[in-house]
């Protein structure tokens, strides 16, 4: 199997994949439950990929200012705003921008 199929093959499965809820979906309502607990996968997703960078390759010893001003940034803008794209703006550029100028 060459790569170029690999990654043709890839793409199509993942198109499927997002397209039957899509399709699925379209005429149909959402109980209210559900929609509820999809309010939480943005946070959740955060949460899990803080997580997962201290626990993985340097573990807690990888935390720096950078990451510490960032997660004081997003903490700050979260409580303030309660936007979840607004959170992911802020946070990340305070990341960057602290890690430009160490």
């Amino acid at each position: 199997m060459t790569d170029l199929l690999a990654v043709v093959l890839v793409g199509i499965g993942t198109l499927a994949s997002r397209g039957i809820f899509i399709v699925g979906l379209a005429n149909r309502t959402i109980p209210m439950p559900v929609v509820k607990a999809l309010e939480y996968v943005g946070p959740a997703t955060l949460a899990a990929l803080i997580a997962s960078m201290l626990v993985g390759d340097g573990g807690a010893d990888a935390v720096g200012l950078p990451e510490v001003v960032g997660l004081a940034a997003t903490v700050a803008c979260a409580l303030w705003t309660r936007s979840l794209t607004l959170i992911l703006l802020v946070g990340m550029a305070a990341y960057w921008g602290t890690r430009v100028l160490s």
